[in-house]
């Protein structure tokens, strides 16, 4: 029985890892790094399973052994996972130590214990120092694996010490036939959109095909046009904005990406769709206005103000345009 994930662009990572490690090329802390929405942490989950299985079956882990069964009732004695607390926007350094703490002793069951670490970005400066002494002398039968979605945010002491795994977006046909057997009710045209402002992620695309967020998304761009054209921001700015914060600050950013990457590769009049987008923004002010989309994602998880939030980053589209 195996437990792969049913994401095909994944097959050929999941071989080269099963290799490496069958011929001990596989160093003790892979790091599985990507955008999101690739289906990294399922490549990690199929990892951490091939890792304890006391019986592999190929290069798959075998479903049935006392490991893999312990696994599926998240009972593994052996496994740990570390991720951001549900009261923090970090990965703390206690989090860290407890992880190491727990690595040093003996295997319960197998010969391995295994730490997975999501997102590793996550860990603030003392947590990443913490990791350091387990990568540079693991313990016997210690694995780490790490998760990023942003590697480049982690320090070069640790990066150095990984063994870099990076997934990459399977070719647009791969994506489409992956989704169309998932979302039959979409059409041609939408998935090819969904892909491609997921940047060819396939389950960012299907999250964005299945959460009715094209039409929300589409609503947002409708909002920045008309504010562009010269309408009112409080004639825009409504409810459902503001109670989808996280949405609309997500579409915010991923318009700012569309419209930089327009502004910089077309020339003559802008497009998207039927739609004709502002002319003549500066690449500078969108990449700013970028930055601070992607900061109003967090700060959407909070007690902020949202109508305040919003309405002070529109009234700086307003001024851009």
């Amino acid at each position: 029985m195996s437990h792969a994930p049913n994401h095909p662009w994944l097959e050929s990572d999941k071989t080269r890892m099963a290799m490496s490690l069958d011929q001990d090329r596989l160093g003790h802390a892979p790091m599985i790094c990507g955008p999101v929405g690739l289906g990294k942490t399922a490549l990690a989950d199929w990892l951490a399973r091939r890792l304890l299985c006391l019986s592999p079956a190929g290069k798959d882990p075998c479903g049935e052994c006392p490991s893999c069964r312990m696994i599926d009732a998240g009972t593994h004695p052996d496994q740990f996972r570390v991720g951001i607390p549900e009261d923090k926007r970090e990965i703390p350094v206690d989090s860290i130590r407890e992880l190491t703490d727990s690595l040093q002793l003996t295997p319960s069951i197998g010969t391995r214990r295994l730490g997975l670490i999501e997102p590793a970005e996550a860990m603030n400066r003392n947590a990443a120092n913490a990791l350091l002494k387990t990568l540079e002398e693991p313990h016997p039968g210690a694995w780490l694996i790490l998760v990023s979605h942003q590697p480049g945010r982690l320090p070069a002491t640790v990066r150095s010490r990984c063994q870099i795994f990076t997934v990459r977006p399977p070719v647009p046909s791969v994506g489409r036939e992956w989704l169309r057997g998932l979302c039959p009710d979409a059409s041609d045209d939408e998935l090819v959109e969904a892909l491609d402002l997921s940047a060819g992620a396939p389950l960012a695309a299907r999250a964005l095909l299945e959460e009715g967020q094209l039409d929300f998304g589409h609503a947002v761009l409708d909002g920045l046009i008309g504010i562009a054209d010269g309408e009112a921001i409080h004639r825009i700015l409504d409810d459902r904005w503001v109670e989808s914060g996280l949405q609309t600050w997500c579409w915010l950013a991923l318009w700012c990406s569309v419209f930089m990457r327009h502004s910089l590769e077309l020339e003559g009049q802008l497009r998207y769709g039927e739609r004709k987008l502002p002319s003549n923004l500066d690449p500078a002010c969108l990449a700013r206005l970028w930055e601070q989309a992607l900061s109003g994602t967090a700060l959407s998880r909070g007690n902020a103000r949202q109508d305040l939030l919003l309405g002070r980053w529109l009234l700086e589209w307003q001024r851009m345009c």
